[in-house]
């Protein structure tokens, strides 16, 4: 049995990417997939924010004010 899937996949480079490629699409929908039911459960997510740990510093309250440009 794995015979056959060495001889198919490492046969040709083009199969091997490909699906190096789909295993990392795969990984980045479960991983926004998790992401956004953090979101959906009323915590937020920020960019900077590692979607591994759930460390991170609370958003300001009142947000960030800007001051206007001249």
């Amino acid at each position: 049995m794995e015979g056959i899937l060495f001889d198919t996949v490492f046969s040709s480079p083009v199969a091997l990417l490909s699906g190096l490629l789909l295993i990392a699409i795969a990984w980045s929908a479960i991983l926004l997939g998790s992401m956004a039911d953090k979101e959906a459960s009323g915590r937020k997510v920020f960019w900077a924010e590692s979607p591994f740990t759930d460390i991170g510093e609370a958003a300001p309250a009142e947000g960030v004010k800007y001051p206007k440009a001249a």
